[in-house]
């Protein structure tokens, strides 16, 4: 079969717009125009000018006719393909129904490394937003969800995100943006770690994401994702040559100036952030040592101002008088307020800071003689606290003494693995307040297992320990347990030597205030 020529397509021209012709002639003649997308470049370039403008008086051939622009599509001059993205625009505006297609197909295109041609393709792709929306976003989302090339889906999430924010109020409406939400979250569910961010972008450009709902529905699909990436989150067991610097210097710096201003009832999550960065600093990186003093010192003040905040105050002489009569009960742990829970972790994190500006408490650095006024500064910082931390390191002591008393001979129960972790727990604050006593303060012989970090090997609480050929490795390199499978623990109602009730519905163990069970969401 003979191609059709220039010539022969300005003749099928001449006899598409003459509506004398007869209507079969003039399909014969629109055929030789499909025809002509085989042809050389100026034909088909022609050809894609006579489908878009003719097409719409064929719509017997309209499948045929977008199967011409997708041959024209996958053309090697970029001239060709630059016109054909052109016509596609014209052919949409008299068969709507192609419109997922199109922009399915203009998607494909974004593989190009031509910027002249990237312009195009956007250019067009943006008309064909304004003008079809819906259609138009249903076939990118389509071809994200099939599409493997990288610099394609790069391209059009940028697209998306730029463009997006750019549509009126009158076209992007709240049942577009609904639409936009639900075909994010199903591109979500495989993305790569470039992607994702530029999709969360996305979904927080969008008006309905700025409500409450909204917020939280944006709070749920980024759990999701989390949970899908990481099923279980553990950090352990640690290795001494492994950090995570950058992201317990996020912590530090962005978590824990913020803590007091969590509300009530994101406790539960509030200490499982805290405990998580006491694990972080576990084996904390060397570039710790590096960091400014002033750094150092801004961190360390967010972990003291924590602290602080759950010491026990001192009694008044009075109140202490008034206790030692037999004729008064003394107050329970329950109603002292105490969270044990937060103090052993505050008290880890003011620990392991401390190591590397022991200035802060009035220690001496060995590298150099810090200014003066840092160090009365710290000594002023530590008198004060001293006394609270010494009440404290009593009451801990007073406890772990009647817990000592109270375990089973089966250590295998669950109440009495709930005790001892309890008397693990403080054990390790007798244990870091005694670092705040010596003179000059010294916190790099710390030597505990974090309370909420199941233990390898459990022992009776008052036995000596069997010996250990391990003798230079201070730190515990347990397994961390999961949330909902931690031992829950209850303080005593009553008078510290007696338990009267162990709630299984508790939430995480915590002294002073039950819980409400909620797990980690990462």
């Amino acid at each position: 079969m003979t191609l059709p020529t220039t010539d022969d397509l300005y003749s099928c021209y001449d006899k598409l717009t003459d509506s004398s012709i007869d209507l079969k002639e003039r399909e014969n003649a629109y055929k030789t125009v499909l025809v002509g997308v085989k042809g050389d470049e100026n034909a088909k370039r022609l050809s894609s000018q006579f489908i878009a403008r003719f097409s719409k008086l064929f719509e017997n051939l309209l499948e045929e006719s977008f199967n011409c622009f997708l041959d024209l599509c996958d053309d090697d001059d970029v001239n060709v393909r630059s016109q054909v993205v052109h016509d596609l625009l014209q052919f949409c505006k008299h068969a709507r129904v192609f419109v997922p297609r199109v922009a399915d197909v203009l998607v494909q295109m974004y593989q190009t490394d031509d910027k002249k041609e990237l312009n195009v393709i956007s250019l067009a792709l943006s008309q064909l937003l304004h003008s079809e929306p819906k259609a138009t976003l249903l076939g990118i989302f389509n071809r994200l969800l099939s599409m493997n090339a990288e610099n394609s889906r790069e391209n059009t999430l940028k697209f998306l995100c730029e463009r997006l924010k750019s549509l009126p109020d009158n076209v992007l409406t709240s049942d577009l943006e609904s639409f936009v939400v639900e075909q994010t979250n199903r591109v979500l569910h495989d993305v790569s770690e470039d992607e994702f961010p530029m999709l969360i972008s996305l979904l927080s450009s969008l008006k309905c994401m700025s409500t409450l709902t909204g917020r939280q529905k944006l709070v749920g699909m980024i759990s999701q994702q989390a949970l899908q990436a990481v099923p279980t989150f553990n950090i352990f067991p640690k290795q001494k040559n492994v950090n995570a610097h950058d992201l317990y210097i996020y912590m530090l710096e962005k978590f824990l100036p913020q803590f007091g201003d969590f509300a009530e009832d994101t406790f539960d999550e509030r200490l499982s952030l805290l405990q998580l960065t006491a694990e972080l600093l576990f084996f904390p990186s060397q570039a710790l040592a590096s960091i400014k003093s002033e750094d150092i010192t801004k961190y360390l003040n967010s972990a003291f101002n924590i602290l602080s905040m759950f010491l026990p105050n001192i009694p008044s002489e009075e109140t202490a008088d008034n206790l030692k009569q037999p004729s008064i009960e003394k107050p329970t742990l329950n109603q002292m307020g105490l969270k044990f829970s937060e103090l052993e972790a505050s008290l880890f994190l003011c620990c392991q800071l401390g190591c590397y500006y022991p200035q802060y408490f009035g220690g001496k650095a060995n590298d150099n003689e810090p200014e003066l006024s840092v160090i009365e500064d710290g000594v002023d910082r530590l008198r004060t606290v001293r006394p609270r931390l010494q009440y404290l390191s009593q009451l801990a002591q007073d406890y772990a003494t009647t817990i000592s008393g109270q375990l089973d001979k089966n250590l295998q129960s669950e109440e009495s693995k709930l005790r001892i972790m309890a008397h693990r727990l403080m054990m390790n604050i007798q244990r870091m307040i005694r670092c705040f006593f010596h003179n000059p303060p010294m916190f790099k012989t710390i030597n505990v297992t974090l309370s909420w970090i199941q233990s390898p090997v459990t022992s009776i609480p008052g036995t000596k320990r069997p010996l250990s050929t391990d003798s230079g490795n201070h730190h515990s390199t347990g397994v961390r347990q999961p949330r909902g499978d931690r031992l829950l623990y209850t303080p005593p109602i009553g008078q510290w030597s007696r338990v009267d009730t162990i709630d299984s519905n508790k939430g995480r163990f915590r002294f002073g205030r039950s819980g409400r069970g909620r797990g980690r969401n990462f």
